[in-house]
């Protein structure tokens, strides 16, 4: 297994904590255990595409959004 790039994991729990939102919040926004959420962010696991979107919306962000975000940061 992969791990996800630092700088999209690093964007992801930038944003969460930016809005005051904890795993749990966000994770069923999109869809998504906590667990796999919480492994996604500590590095441990490399989201799918669609999981990533699916975050990026559940964040209030369009997949472009989040992507110029992760950009930035690499």
């Amino acid at each position: 297994p992969s791990n996800p790039d630092p700088s999209l994991v690093a964007v992801i729990r930038a944003e969460r904590e930016r809005q005051g939102r904890s795993q749990e919040s966000l994770a069923h926004d999109a869809g998504l255990t906590t667990n796999a959420l919480s492994r996604i962010e500590l590095g441990q696991s490399d989201p799918s595409f669609s999981t990533v979107t699916r975050i990026a919306r559940a964040l209030g962000l369009t997949g472009e959004e989040l992507m110029r975000r992760f950009e930035g940061e690499g």
